[in-house]
């Protein structure tokens, strides 16, 4: 097996033992919760036959027979609400005027409340907790796109095994969640975000038809016009305006169809910020609208316009439950809307306020004995629930179970007295607080976390940092053979490994994890110790000397080491991890002046203006020279470091904002072109400018390909690396001119024309790669041959004579052939991958991120420059500096390619560039959203060779910085001595894969270790899991882009070998 080979194989296994600990972690962290597979049934013995008042249904007579549930998904209450202030031009106000309508001419039979929604606001997981009333995990959010089938009981179930006809139309979420549930059902494909009107419009085909039949006990249909509008153009914009209209004239036309004994429900399952997105916890996501409405009379207290009343969630599913005279499911923890059960035309409560008091006392006590029901048997298997709180709670309610039947007595004996009142409100509010307080504390200790699979998850990742320092090690190891102790360590690994797995994924919970936890921390404790007295021999190095690991041998890589640690310490704090933008900003800049520092010293002492000491004495004239002093080498790395600093000030341009940064305001970058048609100007510049970065970074990118001698000849790479990505660009930004048209312009063109640009893009680039990969040598070779070359003058004849003369003394070895490229072949074929990568994810990111792909590059080119200094005037480049300066810029790019770490700023527009949208299979566009994600650090990954070959290749501007150029060396070969020199290239690949590794490691330790610290802490499902979870994409993404790296880079290397034995071959037989 080649030393390559080899070296793929150890990164894999590093891969390996980072991947088993973060998801054992994940496992014990986003635990589901525990679930009780127990139904509710009619028969209870809390239920009384006098609740019936004659009346059909379970527990409590049902007050209506039909049910109308209308969700409109991500409908705000801001939507529904009627502001008198408001101003025509916001174009979400005041939209729904029925609603308004109906409250305001029947107040008693029409109710308006902000329906308070539970983190996530994902549309699946606001399904499952408005079905069952119970609570979603933070985990279930990954589900959202992968809905399986709800086995807890829920009040659709109920409803069925009550004989009732259920029909449904409307996003297909449902059918995954409640297969076979439905009598009749049309489902439409809900994933394409960018299509407003088919759900919508094939809901209307079938909604008042289907309501006209009758056949039917509740009729659910669920929008979703509302929020693929907030997705692709945001709240402010005309096609809001345009889609809550539609709805207004839905429920209008819902409400002449409804009889006297139906009851209607219009709902948002979420809904949306300011942008338009949701699935986190901010005011703006989690405050939905709640409106009901029956010809019938609905409530003993009017609807005020006045008063904001605000339910939860949860809430819906015992009031639907009780109005409809069904069981509430048996997991529920919400509280019935009280003032729904204060009127009963069967027992007449609208002439006794003691009655209609009572009416409501008697569905919060059946409320309150389901969930004393639920909360016995989650006590008698989860020892979660404090047991003096469930005793304390259990009093509460046996209390007011015992006033509640002295009452009773009473009102059969006496009747109606004044004091009857006081005393019913008492047992209102003790019910209340019994629900409420059951609640609160079921919320505190939902999510078990399982502490074992945690602590395990933890140890594997310590152990991986550990594995991988010690690979470091190695890799500085000048013997052929690798150290006995390595095969030990791998060994052991995997049946650490085995049992971790073993143990978090198949056992749980037992005396065996003590045995785990003792075999990882002895083998922690063994690799430890190899590493403390490994002592490497002759270590490899790039240039003279190269810190082996964590040394404060200069200042720079003395920063290095602090910012590493400054960023292992700040997943601890919740403000520096929502301020992670401008930290990491800070990080950054501070790091490459502390470079430029380090460079300029040296400069600064040894240039010297007098170099000849006789040249001291005579005296000469002092003219001023501008271009001198312009071209001064530390003035040139100055401007240089200036520039840097520019260029990573500008990327703060096209940072989205999260919700707690309330000094943030996004720029128009972030928005979508579509967004922008009310600004006419802006949207012309913003495309142009794009256009004008677009085009710069191709040139750029080709300029430096040419000045190496990459570019010449007709080889397959060349002519791709000519051709290709300029097409590609020009698709990309006809595709996003077409995106600036109005929604109607661009909707009314064919689905093939929608896509035909980003398709084109995938297919030129696709094919680049394909031929990079298949010749990725961009090499071209002129024979040089005798020509006889004389000037056309009278000395014709002369010069003809001589020019023959010299041709026949000239030997043929000393005419060697021209080839061009062949010292530089290592960097001419990562720039052409780092080529087809920004072409790529630039399509992805949208033409308003797209400047920041140049701002990065233009970044990185900074960084490999003063690199390339250093190395041309000796000075050691420590391969982990480097990898630390580079990941931090991947951070600080993350953010500034329009992404945070929270699930609202995820762009899912991207699964739809190039792609119709309505998808059999969620991987492609799962795929597409991941690389929208992590653009930048696929890029600087991809860049990251370039710190070995660089220095080698010349640069571009180090002659004009260090005064002179290796390329002007008798003896340069550039980048071709990694050929040369093969098995110190693949340790140098090796080291660099490792040290970035190693760096992504120790950030995925520190929100593992944050997360675990702060479980309990009250922004946990809000900053740090979030954290964790964006950390851990991360870590897979740098690792796999570094394997693909490496591997192409061996393509490369087999290749030269290739190319110089047919160049040898052919050379001999010339």
């Amino acid at each position: 097996m080649s030393l390559g080979i080899k070296c793929i194989c150890l990164l894999i296994f590093v891969i390996s033992i980072y991947a088993v600990g973060m998801f054992i972690f994940a496992k014990g962290f986003l635990l589901k919760r525990v679930m009780m597979e127990k139904n509710s049934t009619c028969s209870v013995n809390f239920a009384h036959q006098s609740d019936l008042h004659g009346g059909e249904g379970c527990w409590m007579h049902g007050s209506h027979k039909r049910a109308i549930i209308i969700v409109i998904d991500a409908l705000k209450y801001e939507f529904m609400h009627h502001d008198n202030e408001s101003h025509e031009s916001v174009p979400y106000k005041n939209k729904l005027t029925i609603l308004n309508d109906l409250l305001t001419t029947k107040p008693y039979n029409s109710k308006l409340y902000k329906f308070i929604a539970d983190p996530p606001t994902t549309t699946l997981q606001r399904l499952k907790g408005l079905t069952t009333g119970c609570l979603p995990t933070f985990v279930d959010a990954g589900a959202n796109f992968a809905s399986s089938e709800i086995t807890e009981d829920n009040f659709i179930d109920q409803l069925i095994k009550q004989d009732k006809v259920v029909q449904f139309m409307g996003d297909d979420t449902w059918m995954g969640l409640y297969p076979g549930r439905f009598r009749r059902s049309y489902p439409f494909p809900s994933f394409n975000v960018k299509d407003l009107h088919t759900v919508d419009n094939g809901i209307l085909d079938h909604l008042l038809p289907r309501l006209r039949k009758r056949d039917w006990d509740v009729t659910i249909a669920h929008f979703l016009g509302v929020d693929h509008c907030g997705h692709r153009y945001g709240p402010n914009h005309p096609s809001m305006a345009e889609k809550l209209t539609q709805m207004n004239d839905v429920i209008k036309n819902v409400t002449r169809e409804m009889t006297q004994d139906t009851v209607l429900f219009v709902l948002g399952d979420h809904g949306m910020t300011r942008t338009g997105d949701h699935g986190g916890d901010s005011q703006d996501e989690l405050e939905a609208g709640l409106f009901i409405y029956s010809p019938t009379q609905l409530s003993s207290i009017p609807y005020s316009a006045d008063k904001t009343e605000t339910v939860s969630q949860k809430d819906f599913v015992p009031t639907i439950s009780l109005m409809l005279g069904v069981p509430i499911p048996f997991s529920n923890l919400g509280r019935i809307i009280i003032d729904l059960f204060t009127h009963c035309s069967t027992w007449k409560t609208g002439s006794s306020p003691i009655k209609q008091l009572f009416h409501s006392v008697k569905a919060l006590r059946l409320n309150a004995h389901q969930i004393n029901t639920y909360l016995q048997e989650y006590f008698q298997h989860s020892a979660d629930f404090p047991i003096q709180t469930y005793y304390r709670l259990k009093s509460v309610l046996d209390n007011a179970e015992s006033e509640l039947n002295q009452f009773l007595t009473v009102l059969v004996e006496k009747g109606e007295k004044p004091l009857m009142e006081e005393k019913l409100q008492n047992l209102r509010d003790k019910y209340i607080y019994y629900i409420n307080e059951v609640r609160s504390t079921a919320e505190g200790v939902w999510a078990k976390f399982d502490l074992v699979s945690m602590t395990i998850g933890v140890l594997t990742i310590f152990f991986a940092l550990c594995v991988n320092v010690y690979f470091i090690k190695i890799s500085f190891w000048w013997k052929k053979d690798v150290p006995g102790t390595m095969l030990v360590v791998f060994l052991v690994s995997l049946v650490y490994l085995a049992f971790a797995i073993f143990q978090a994924f198949f056992i749980g919970e037992s005396s065996s994890a003590l045995m785990v936890l003792l075999m990882g921390g002895c083998l922690l404790v063994g690799v430890l110790i190899l590493i403390s007295n490994f002592k490497t021999n002759n270590p490899l190095i790039l240039n003279k000397t190269e810190h082996s690991l964590f040394q404060f041998g200069t200042m720079e890589s003395g920063l290095a080491v602090c910012v590493t640690a400054l960023m292992f310490v700040t997943f601890f704090s919740n403000s520096f991890v929502v301020n992670e933008d401008s930290v990491s900003l800070y990080f950054l800049q501070t790091m490459s002046w502390s470079l430029a520092f380090t460079v300029l010293k040296h400069i600064l002492r040894q240039i010297d203006p007098s170099p000849d000491p006789k040249a001291k004495k005579q005296k000469t004239p002092r003219t001023f020279d501008i271009m001198r002093v312009l071209t001064h080498p530390a003035l040139v790395l100055v401007f240089l470091t200036l520039a840097w600093s520019l260029f990573l000030r500008l990327s703060s341009a096209f940072r989205v904002c999260r919700e707690e940064q309330h000094q943030c305001e996004a720029t128009m970058f972030v928005q979508l072109l579509g967004n922008l048609n009310d600004q006419e100007g802006v949207k012309n510049a913003r495309y142009f400018f794009t256009l004008v970065c677009i085009a710069l970074m191709i040139g750029l990118l080709r300029q430096m390909m040419r000045h190496f001698g990459n570019l010449n000849g007709s080889s397959a790479p060349v002519l791709g690396m000519k051709y290709f990505p300029p097409l590609a660009a020009v698709c990309s930004a006809l595709h996003w001119a077409l995106q600036g048209l109005p929604q109607r312009s661009l909707d009314s063109l064919p689905p093939w024309q929608q896509v035909f640009f980003p398709r084109a893009v995938y297919i030129l680039m696709a094919l680049f790669l394909s031929l990079i990969i298949y010749d990725p040598l961009c090499v071209f070779v002129v024979i040089r041959s005798r020509q006889v070359k004389v000037d056309n003058n009278h000395k014709l004849i002369p010069n003809l004579y001589h020019q023959l003369k010299e041709n026949m003394a000239e030997k043929e070895e000393d005419k060697p052939p021209l080839v061009y490229g062949l010292a530089t072949s290592f960097t001419a074929a990562i720039v052409t991958l780092v080529t087809i990568a920004v072409v790529l994810l630039g399509l992805l990111l949208g033409d308003g991120l797209f400047p920041s792909l140049l701002l990065m590059l233009l970044s990185t080119f900074c960084f490999l420059e003063i690199t390339a200094y250093k190395d041309t005037m000796n000075l050691p480049v420590s391969l982990w500096t480097t990898a630390v300066y580079l990941s931090v810029v991947a951070s600080v790019f993350f953010y500034a390619t329009g992404h945070q770490t929270t699930i609202p700023s995820i762009r899912w527009e991207s699964a739809f560039v190039g792609l119709h949208g309505d998808f059999s299979n969620k991987v492609l566009p799962a795929v597409l959203i991941h690389l929208n994600t992590f653009a930048a650090f696929v890029i600087v990954v991809a860049i990251c060779p370039l710190v070995l070959f660089w220095p080698k290749s010349g640069g571009l501007l180090t002659k004009w910085v260090v005064g002179f150029n290796r390329k002007e060396s008798g003896e340069w070969i550039g980048d071709f001595i990694f050929h040369e020199e093969r098995d110190n290239f693949r340790m140098l690949m090796f080291r660099m894969c490792s040290y970035l590794f190693l760096f992504q490691g120790i950030k995925v330790m520190g929100s593992v270790l944050a997360a675990f610290l702060h479980r309990r802490h009250l922004m946990v499902w809000k900053i740090f899991a979030p954290r964790f979870v964006f950390e851990s994409m991360t870590c897979f993404t740098v690792f796999a882009i570094a394997v693909l790296v490496f591997i192409f880079l061996l393509r490369v290397d087999s290749a030269l070998t290739k190319w110089m034995k047919n160049f040898q071959k052919n050379k001999s037989l010339a």
